[in-house]
This record gives C-alpha cells, sequence and structure tokens, in this order.
C-alpha cells in the first residue's frame, strides 16, 4: 500500500473512530441526564442498583456515570446508606425558577381550594423553555396514584398542561405536537390524529383535557392562567382517576377548574375581553 494510500485509510479510521466516541459521549450524556432527572421532591435518593434498573443502565454503566457526577458535584453519596442525592451544583438551576415563587405562592390558596371543593388532586405548571413544568401541587385524601411530583416535567402535549401552552403560544410547543408521539397510554394522540383540531379545540373552549393520554388510567383537566397582560402564565388542573372521570363528573370539573383559573387571572390583573358597543357599553 502506497503512503498516499495508507494516509486515506488512517484518516478515514480516525473519522470513524471519532463518530464513534462522538455517538457513545452523548448517549452517555442523554443517560447522566435521565439519571439526574430520576430526583424530585418524592425521590431525593437513590441507590446505584436503582439507578440503573429504572434507567434501564447495565450496573457497570451506571456506576461509572454516578461517580463521573459526584466528580462534578451533581451527585453526592451517602457512604453510610450507599445512596446517592443531588449534589451543590444542581442549586445553581434554582435560581432559574426564582421568578415563579411569587406567582406560586399566590396561586396556592386556590389550589387548595379547588381541591377541598372537588375531592380531587390538583397540579399547578408552568413553562419553561417550552415544556411544562409541575410547580405545586395539592394531593387529593382520596385513593388514586398522582404519576406527577414538583419539578418534574409533565408537558410535551400528551397532557392537559402542555396542550394548553401549546394552543396560545407560538409554533415551539406546536411543532412538537405535531412530531409523532410514542403510545405511553390507550388515548395518547399520535400521528394518526390532527394536532391543529385539539389545539384549535383547547382555543376554542379555553380548556384542554388528558384522557388517559400520558398515564393509563389517569384524567385530567386544565384551564389557562393568565397575567394583566393576557399572557399564558401557568395551568391549573384537576387530576382524577380514570373511573372518577364519568360525563357528569367531567363537567364538575371542568367548570370548577374554569372557575379557579379565572379567579387567579382575576387576582393577577387579567382582565376578560368582552366586545362593547359603540357608546362603550358592553354588548
Amino acid at each position: 500500500m502506497g503512503a498516499t494510500a495508507k494516509s486515506r485509510a488512517t484518516s478515514s479510521r480516525a473519522t470513524a473512530d471519532h463518530r464513534e466516541s462522538e455517538a457513545t459521549t452523548v448517549r452517555a450524556l442523554a443517560r447522566g441526564l435521565h439519571m439526574l432527572a430520576l430526583f424530585d421532591a418524592e425521590h431525593r435518593d437513590w441507590s446505584l442498583d436503582e439507578i440503573a434498573e429504572r434507567t434501564a443502565t447495565p450496573r457497570m454503566t451506571a456506576y461509572r456515570l454516578t461517580r463521573t457526577l459526584r466528580s462534578e458535584g451533581y451527585l453526592v453519596l451517602d457512604r453510610s446508606s450507599g445512596r446517592y442525592s443531588l449534589g451543590p451544583a444542581m442549586l445553581t438551576g434554582l435560581y432559574l425558577t426564582e421568578e415563579y415563587d411569587e406567582l406560586v405562592s399566590a396561586a396556592r390558596s386556590y389550589l387548595e381550594a379547588l381541591s377541598s371543593e372537588t375531592g380531587e388532586s390538583v397540579t399547578f405548571a408552568v413553562e419553561m423553555h417550552g415544556r411544562a413544568v409541575c410547580a405545586d401541587l395539592v394531593r387529593s385524601p382520596r385513593p388514586g396514584r398522582l404519576e406527577i411530583a414538583v419539578g418534574r416535567t409533565v408537558g410535551d402535549t400528551a397532557n392537559a398542561h402542555g396542550k394548553v401552552f401549546a394552543a396560545f403560544s407560538p409554533a415551539l410547543m406546536r411543532t412538537r405536537l405535531r412530531a409523532p408521539h410514542e403510545q405511553r397510554a390507550p388515548g395518547t394522540l399520535t400521528a394518526a390524529h390532527d394536532p391543529e383540531l385539539e389545539l384549535e379545540r383547547v382555543r376554542r373552549e379555553d380548556v384542554a383535557y388528558d384522557l388517559e393520554e400520558r398515564d393509563a388510567g389517569t384524567c385530567a383537566v386544565a384551564a389557562p392562567v393568565r397575567d394583566q397582560m393576557g399572557a399564558v402564565v401557568a395551568t391549573v388542573a384537576l387530576v382524577v382517576p380514570a373511573g372518577r372521570f364519568g360525563p357528569e363528573a367531567r363537567r364538575r370539573c371542568t367548570e370548577a377548574v374554569r372557575r379557579t383559573a379565572s379567579a387567579l387571572s382575576s387576582y393577577l390583573g387579567y382582565a376578560a375581553v368582552t366586545s362593547a358597543s359603540p357608546g362603550g357599553q358592553s354588548a
């Protein structure tokens, strides 16, 4: 083989090695981020075996990743219990949520009142970088599984919160709705559905439903919360087991969520626009 051919072969192998290394690095990053996403208000610590199982990662790979995250301060290990929790490097992310503290505090009494009225769980979400994130919740004392926790991402649009944000936001979240969804649960909207029809219904009715679209056996109804400029700044939702979400219950829950979202919006300074006659009086 000539020098030129050898050079080309070496270059080709180097390119292939680089691509393989790059792909492996990206996969490792994705796995590491998946691990960090396991931690929330209800799951503050995990063992290595639990992390490996929940992320479908080989135990040795999980060990190497947790070791890397520990070295960078994203995880800490309690050696007495062998369990991992979030480290100080994660604290910087908390500053990004400070702008929502006042909004969450203002909404709390409304959420509690809604849960007391309906006997169901209430969730409150805000939009962060095109994703609906649970900012607060009030649990129902009644039986029912709640697949959500404060700080957990709840949208794309296979849920009521995400649909509301998508319906009233620019193209970012609408594009995500158009993209094919995996069949997460019996009612998940997939490529076989027309997403724009669903968004148009949400805009028209000012309410969105999740009929077992995100989690089997769980339904929800959500409504937008607006600030004084009319922008949708949050969503409030009732989360109800499918067995308690028949037609009459759905009607009551829808009315209750609308009233709560409207009352909270009014508190934030929003005044619903009504048509007016030439004399300035409401039509």
